[in-house]
Order: structure tokens, then sequence, then C-alpha cells
């Protein structure tokens, strides 16, 4: 089994899922990038080349992704968004990209990422509401290393403690990072219902 993972480590084809999967998830939000960029920090751990690695290619591939759907949002405007936005769902995270780009602008195209849906509405209404490249660009390297800096660490470092058993740092690994996911909706649900009783008030 050990050497089955290392040899999986060692594929370009893996280097390449991480690619596309971190691209395509800007369009197609159901990917799973940041989980692929996690279990695959497992396998290449305790190798800081291969870290190093995997954050310059799954941020490479995020930032495809990202330009690709911030200039779709530039030359399609609304009819983007409304195929971005079918479901209740889609249509709350259009709405609350729209709301957060005027009030925080560079800042959102950091973090929106790490609000379930964020990440594609917020680049696709960015375009549409016609914000530059320039102003679009700089934010954009930022967050997509960010991201892949702190994907890949996660996984890193489950898979240096448990660096004989790659399954059991993947469980780790993966369960934390479900936690994280759990707690911050928790938190957002708890801060959104405390508005709205003040807002009643």
């Amino acid at each position: 089994m050990l050497e089955l993972v290392r040899e999986l480590a060692n594929s370009p084809w893996l280097w390449t899922a991480v690619f596309f999967i971190a691209a395509l998830d800007a369009l197609l939000p159901f990917m799973p990038s940041e989980t692929t960029v996690v279990l695959v920090g497992v396998l290449v751990a305790p190798s800081a080349t291969g870290l190093i690695q995997l954050i310059l290619v799954a941020a490479a591939g995020a930032f495809a992704g990202d330009v690709a759907a911030f200039y779709l949002g530039r030359t399609t405007g609304n009819a983007v968004l409304t195929r971005l936005t079918r479901r209740e769902r889609g249509v709350q995270a259009r709405e609350w990209a729209h709301q957060q780009l005027i009030r925080r602008g560079r800042l959102l195209i950091v973090f929106g990422r790490y609000v379930p849906g964020g990440r594609a509405a917020t680049l696709a209404t960015a375009g549409a509401l016609g914000f530059s490249p320039s102003w679009f660009l700089p934010p954009e390297v930022a967050g997509v290393l960010l991201w892949g800096t702190q994907a890949a660490l996660v996984g890193f470092v489950g898979g240096t403690a448990f660096q004989d058993q790659p399954l059991l740092g993947m469980a780790v690994s993966y369960g934390f990072v479900i936690l994280v996911v759990v707690g911050s909706a928790v938190a957002h649900r708890v801060r959104h219902n405390g508005l709205t009783l003040r807002s009643r008030r």
C-alpha cells in the first residue's frame, strides 16, 4: 500500500488532476478542489519539494479557472450569472457576492473562495459588473497562493504526522477540513440569525 501511494504521488497524472480540478471548481462549484489538494498534500509528505510543487500547481489551476470565470462574466454579462443562479442557493450566492463586492471589493476576491458557492458567484459578478483586470489580478494572485498554501499544508501536516499510515493521515486531514467547514457554517448562521433579530427590534 505504501509503495502504491508513493507511485501515485510521483505520477504526472496526479498533478494534471490537481490543476484541472482546481481550475474547474471556479466554473463547476461541486468540484472537490480543496479536498483534492489536501489529500495530495498527504501523499507528498514529508517532501518539502513536493509541498512547494503542490502549492504552485494548485494555485496555477485556481488562477486559470478564476480568470476564465472573471472574463466569462465580463463577456457574457448577466447571462453567466443567470446560469450560475438557477437554484435558490445560487441566487443567494450572487446577491451575497454583489453586496460584498460593493462593500469590500478586493478583499472578497481573496477570501470569497472560502464561502460555499462564493468563488464562482464572486468572480462572475465581478466580471459582469465591469471591474477591470488591473483591479482584479493583484488580489486574485494573493488569493490563489493563500488558498493553495493553506490547503496543501493541512494535508502535508497530516501526512508528515502519519508517514507510515497515509490513509490515516488522509482521514485526519480531511476530518480537520470538515470541522472547519462545519464550524464556519455554524458561525455564519449564528451571526446571520443575530443580525436578523437585531433588525427586527
